[in-house]
Parts: structure tokens; C-alpha cells; sequence
């Protein structure tokens, strides 16, 4: 080519022309060039559009992006040569699932530099994506982990635009709303781009990558879910930076610089980790050596999500993590994926708590003096607010032993197998453990059946985790239906007898409480429960609004009819109110509503 390159094989091509691999023989060097066919029936427009690559190019000098050298033409195609950079790019590090959470922290801090280089010389990117970013082979000895590559449809400030108003530019799963909606890309548009191609290394997946073109296009502009939803185990200030840059309106992300200063954050700090209990504690440097991608985790399903990003290379010392800029993996702690600051999570819990107690307090002493109600409540709060699991089962184990000891064996018993799944099935939610409460309080009034969609959105947990709540919800409405002997949902179990008869007595309690509630039938609303809760998410996927009503309808409308059969295969009066319930269950289900734009008509996939 051009009397000068010798074309050795192709890198890759697209919209933008072929890109191979060859060598200078003049220079004695192997580049990449691009080689873009001239169109001849818009050869004008064609010149210019090259022309204004190789100028978006030639402004920019940074070790994290790949670098220009020249730009040149013959009579058939226009060809621009740039350096070579050896090393996978970051899609395919995905695909192979090779890449450690603290290598991405280093690539994504790298990206950011590059794009703050571009912006302040006017030039925003407009397409970064994974396929456009090079993990270099030798980045051990550079000290670059990345090169943004592929300014090739990136747009200069103070140069006239070359496409319409309206015209759609970029690849639309990793596109910015505005971007999408044809208007003019800036640099939040480039931030939004970076955030979510960090987002898909950290979560495994792109959230608005569709099966197809169409649903992708429905899902450009839709809050996506918080990172800390996918990965629980991650920081708190990388996940909300992260949840930041993808705010759906380009005022609301902040800028670059501020998501570096969460990535770097990460790097350099050891944030708090939180075991079962709710206390906190923090990793030592004198933490054992760990292999790269293990992390200080309580079971194996967080083990079980740290595969995803296994590495396979020793974890540095304390020194060679200052000197590098690395994060131990053990540094990353864990956190629960609600959603919301951990001074938040104690109030909600603290909140909660207070209520439970109160609410236990009438069910099982009945009338009292409301000085008993505040005093107990406050301790309740207090002891929440310090430690949220260990208080809770603090306050369970004394409400337990208070019961014990004043004659009422029998009702501790139940009150024992009430809180018992609870820390088990919910352990590193604490903030959680008195939701369940919820259920009976929707029973009294007579709607019960609308609990599981509560349980489904509840601050963003893991699936298995829903149905958990879900399926303890229907255990503490069986529990006091038993404790109080009126109806909430199925009412109390044939074969049971009154509280008054076994509340002194532990054999008693077994046989004339628990063991009727033991039946597969009785046990069986608190599976349908659990699925309900597990598949309302999932039913509720599509952005559409008129979509999203039909499916909560569907939902909740089945919930109720399977509620109705199971009661009557039971010989039990069917759920109170169920129109009550599946209108409420309904609300509940749509009010966590997605926003989302209209995609124009002319926009292209890239």
C-alpha cells in the first residue's frame, strides 16, 4: 500500500473501514492502519469525515490512548496510521471472563484520564465501548493497563458538525439517552459510555443489551439497576459513582474527574466490611496472601460471584500496592445491596424494629400500659441503631427468655420459630430482618396476599433472597394466626387449639400449634410466596409502561386466583379482600416505575 506498508492480516472491520496490521518498511515498524474505501457517491462528505478523524486524532497525546501518526490517501481509499498496541480488547476479556475486579479499578482509572485529555482538547469520543478499548500486553513494564482506541466518529467542538440534527452516532448498548434521542454527544455522554462498560465488567453483563436491536433500543434511557444489586460485595463509593455516571440525565452525572475519584478511592482505601451481625470491621494489611479474585467472604455464594472475575495472579504486598496503585481483593468489602447508605439502613432497621416490638408487645401481653410500650420501643431503636443484627437478636433472645420465665413457654416456643429463619435466610441484610412484620399488619387489614410484591422490591436483593422474605412473610401470618386465633389470610389451621391451652407448655405448643401448620398444605402459600416475589422483577423487564401495568395485573391477578384454589383445596376460606390485594400488590409492583425515552425512527445499530 502506497509504495510503504506491507498488509500483514486484518485486525477487524465495521462502518468506518478495515483495519489491519502492517509494516512500515520505511520506518521499520509494525502500525495499524485503517484503510477506508472511498465512497464516490459522496466522495466530499467522505474527504471531510476523514479529514476530521485524523484532526480529532492528531490533538491527542496521552499513554492511555492509542496514538496517531499520520494520515494519507491514493485514489482508491484513505488510510490512517496509528500505533500498534499488542493485548486482547476489554470485550473479549469479558467474554473469557479474565479480568480481575482490581485490574478493571486500574483500566477504568486509565479511561478516565484518556477521555479527560480528549474532553479538555474538545474532542468527546462518542462510541466507547469495550470492543474500543486495548488491554496491552505489556502494561506491566508502561504502567498504561489501557488504550481508548477508535476516535474514528468522535466529534470536535469548534468544527462544524458533519451529520444532521436528529442523526443517531455510536453503538446503541452502550449509548447515552441523549445520544440515542439524536442530539448532540458531549462529555457526560462519554462518561455515561465509561460507567456502563465498567458496569458490564463488574456485573457480567450489559444491562441494556437486548436479545435483539428492538428490545435494546426499548431499554436506552431506563434507570439501570444499581451496580450494588448485581454485586454486593463491592464498595459502596464505587457503586455509587458507577450509579452516578448512569443517571439517565446528562446534569445528574457528574463529571469524569468524579469517577475517577471513586475508582481511585477504591484503590486506595479499605473500606468497612459487614458480617452477619451488622457490625463492622475493617481488613489489615496483615490479612493473609490471598489468590487474585477471592475475597474475605462469609459463604460460598459470594464465592461463587467472585469467578466471574478471577485473575489467577498473587495478590501484591501492602508496599507493592502503594507503589502500583493496586487494590487487595480482601479490600473490597462487602456491603448490602439495597441501595442505601449504611446510616440509612441502621434507621430503617432501628424503624423497624421499634414497630415489631411494639406490635409483639399487644399480640402477645394484649391490653397494657402504653409506659411499657415507649420504654421497651426506645431500647428496641437504640439497640438496632447500634449494631442492627446483633440488637435484633439481642431483643429476640430476650423477648424469648422474658416469656420463659413468666409462664409462657409455649408462646416462646413460637416466638423462637418465628425469628429462627430470619437471621438464616437473610444474613447479611440485617436492615430486613423485621419486614416480615409487614405481613401480618397487611393480614389485619385484611390484604395480606400483597406481601410478596413488597418482598420483591425490597431494596434491590438477590433473587433467592426475595423469595426467602417472601416465604418467611407467610410463616409469621400462620404464627399469629395461631398466636391470636383470628383469620389474616387462611385463618388458624384445623386441628389447632386455643392459645390459652398450650401457651404454658412446650409439648403443648408443638402439638396443638405447630405441628397442624406443619401439613404440605398449610406449608404450601409460603412456596407460592417465594415464587411470587422471585419472578415479579422478571415480569416486570419490559419498559413499556402499558407493558409493565398488563404484567403486574397478570401477576398479582394470579397470585390472588392461586391463593384462592390453594384455600379451597384446604377447605379454608379464601384470601379477605382479594380484590384489595391485587390492587394493592399491583401498586406496589408498578411503583418502582423505569423511565424511558423514544428512540427515533432513523436511528442505526452499530
Amino acid at each position: 500500500m502506497l509504495g510503504r506498508f506491507r498488509m500483514i492480516e486484518p485486525l477487524g472491520s465495521g462502518g468506518h473501514g478495515t483495519v489491519w496490521v502492517a509494516r512500515d518498511e520505511r520506518l521499520r515498524r509494525n502500525v495499524a492502519l485503517k484503510r477506508i474505501p472511498r465512497e464516490f457517491d459522496d466522495e466530499n462528505k467522505d474527504r471531510r469525515r476523514i479529514a476530521r478523524e485524523a484532526l480529532a486524532a492528531a490533538r491527542l497525546s496521552h499513554p492511555a490512548i492509542v496514538a496517531f501518526y499520520e494520515a494519507l490517501a491514493d485514489d482508491r481509499a484513505y488510510y490512517l496510521v496509528t500505533e500498534l498496541v499488542a493485548g486482547p480488547s476489554l470485550a473479549e476479556l469479558y467474554a473469557q471472563k479474565r479480568l480481575g475486579d482490581r485490574e478493571l479499578i486500574r483500566i477504568g482509572v486509565a479511561l478516565a484520564d484518556a477521555l479527560s485529555h480528549a474532553h479538555a482538547r474538545g474532542v468527546v469520543h462518542r462510541d466507547v465501548k469495550p470492543q474500543n478499548v486495548i488491554v496491552a500486553a505489556d502494561s506491566p513494564g508502561t504502567g498504561v493497563p489501557a488504550k481508548l482506541a477508535d476516535f474514528g466518529i468522535a466529534h470536535i467542538a469548534d468544527e462544524q458538525p458533519l451529520t444532521r440534527a436528529g442523526d443517531v452516532i455510536g453503538t446503541f448498548a452502550y449509548m447515552a439517552p441523549e445520544q440515542a434521542e439524536g442530539k448532540a454527544a458531549t462529555p457526560a455522554s462519554d462518561l455515561y459510555a465509561l460507567a456502563l462498560t465498567l458496569y458490564e465488567g463488574f456485573g457480567g453483563e450489559n444491562p441494556l443489551r437486548g436479545a435483539t436491536a428492538a428490545v435494546t433500543a426499548r431499554r436506552l434511557g431506563l434507570v439501570v439497576p444499581s451496580l450494588a444489586s448485581v454485586r454486593g460485595d463491592l464498595p459502596i463509593r464505587l457503586c455509587a459513582g458507577i450509579d452516578r455516571a448512569l443517571s439517565p440525565e446528562p446534569a445528574k452525572r457528574g463529571t469524569v474527574a468524579d469517577l475517577r475519584d471513586a475508582l481511585t478511592a477504591t484503590l486506595a482505601g479499605k473500606p468497612a466490611s459487614r458480617g452477619i451481625f451488622g457490625l463492622t470491621r475493617r481488613h489489615s494489611d496483615a490479612t493473609p496472601a490471598r489468590r487474585g479474585g477471592e475475597r474475605d467472604t462469609p459463604g460460598p455464594a459470594a464465592r461463587r460471584r467472585a469467578e466471574h472475575h478471577t485473575t489467577g495472579t498473587p495478590t501484591p504486598s501492602a508496599s507493592e500496592r502503594r507503589a502500583t496503585g493496586t487494590v487487595a481483593p480482601q479490600a473490597l468489602g462487602r456491603r448490602a445491596p439495597s441501595g442505601l447508605t449504611p446510616r440509612a439502613e441502621r434507621l430503617v432497621a432501628a424503624i423497624g424494629a421499634a414497630v415489631l416490638t411494639v406490635s409483639a408487645l399487644a399480640t402477645v401481653l394484649g391490653p397494657h400500659s402504653r409506659a411499657t410500650d415507649v420504654f421497651v420501643s426506645a431500647v428496641a431503636l437504640l439497640a438496632v441503631a447500634i449494631a442492627p443484627g446483633a440488637g435484633w437478636l439481642l431483643l429476640a433472645f430476650g423477648a424469648v427468655v422474658w416469656l420463659a420465665l413468666s409462664g409462657q413457654a409455649g408462646t416462646s416456643v413460637i416466638l423462637c420459630v418465628a425469628i429462627a429463619p430470619v437471621p438464616l435466610l437473610l444474613a447479611s441484610d440485617p436492615w430486613l430482618w423485621s419486614v416480615p412484620a409487614l405481613a401480618p399488619v397487611l393480614g389485619a387489614l385484611g390484604v395480606a396476599a400483597a406481601f410478596p410484591g413488597i418482598a420483591a422490591r425490597a431494596g434491590g436483593i438477590s433473587a433467592w433472597r426475595r423469595a426467602a422474605l417472601g416465604a418467611v412473610g407467610y410463616w409469621w401470618v400462620a404464627l399469629t394466626e395461631e398466636l391470636v386465633g383470628k383469620r389474616f389470610l387462611l385463618g388458624v389451621a384445623p386441628g389447632s387449639q386455643p392459645r390459652a391451652s398450650w401457651q404454658g407448655s412446650v409439648p403443648g405448643a408443638l402439638s396443638h400449634a405447630l405441628a397442624p401448620l406443619c401439613s404440605p398444605g398449610r406449608l404450601a402459600p409460603a412456596l407460592l410466596w417465594a415464587v411470587a416475589a422471585l419472578i415479579l422483577p422478571w415480569a416486570l423487564r419490559e419498559t413499556l409502561l402499558v407493558a409493565r401495568i398488563v404484567a403486574a395485573i397478570t401477576w398479582a391477578g394470579g397470585l390472588i386466583l392461586v391463593s384462592a384454589l390453594l384455600a379451597h383445596h384446604l377447605g379454608a376460606p379464601g384470601p379477605p379482600l382479594p380484590l384489595g390485594a391485587a390492587a394493592l400488590a399491583c401498586l406496589v409492583a408498578l411503583s418502582f416505575r423505569q423511565r424511558h425515552i423514544r428512540v427515533p425512527a432513523r436511528a442505526s445499530v452499530a
